[in-house]
């Protein structure tokens, strides 16, 4: 049996150790006020980034055939709003976005399945409106992505990625369960495998 890729293992990762145990209602309360909570939970899935993968600073060689699965965050570009992302990204390609997927106050959502023929697509769409369209930014380090200036991010998404690692667990009874607490979902609620789709203007 084939080993799986980094990507997969890291996905995997997450979703058994970290996103099960999110709250996202408190996440959404973060969002809006202090981000505190958000960049604990940031910080939680850059930890397991950098364990899955075995380093912030991502190369062709890393993921599913230079396909990578990272940890970011979003500004809305007319809300201004800030919301915690999975990022789809292709280093072999220059650092070209595939999809994004949302850690909102519904839970998480990918964009493709907002914009599906689910019965749900509606309520997702709803959900992640006040994030869309988008700036991003990921807190891996890649070499050669044509696609972000680090140098020309909006203020908040600098804010958010220059403080994160400070924030370990203010809200210890809630991100250093997620750390340390192995429990498996009833079922998976992200997969990498999705189908390359820009990102719509709303």
């Amino acid at each position: 049996m084939e080993d799986k890729n980094k990507t997969d293992q890291y996905v995997e990762y997450i979703n058994k150790h970290i996103l099960p145990f999110i709250d996202y209602f408190e996440l959404k309360k973060s969002y809006q006020t202090d981000m505190v909570y958000a960049k604990g939970a940031l910080n939680c899935l850059h930890e397991a980034m950098v364990k899955m993968y075995g380093s912030e600073q991502l190369d062709e060689n890393s993921g599913d055939g230079g396909i990578v699965v990272i940890p970011g965050v979003v500004r809305g570009k007319e809300s201004g709003k800030i919301c915690v992302v999975l990022l789809d990204i292709d280093i072999s390609s220059s650092g070209e976005h595939w999809g994004t997927t949302f850690l909102c106050g519904h839970g998480v959502i990918n964009q493709n399945q907002a914009y599906s023929k689910s019965p749900d697509a509606a309520e997702f769409r709803k959900a992640i409106t006040p994030y869309t369209p988008y700036d991003y930014c990921y807190t891996a380090k890649i070499h050669g992505d044509i696609h972000i200036d680090k140098f020309l991010l909006p203020a908040e998404i600098k804010d958010v990625l220059k403080d994160f690692r400070n924030h370990t667990g203010e809200k210890p009874s809630v991100l250093d369960e997620i750390r340390d607490r192995v429990k498996t979902p009833k079922e998976p609620v992200k997969d990498k495998k999705t189908s390359k789709k820009s990102e719509p203007d709303l």
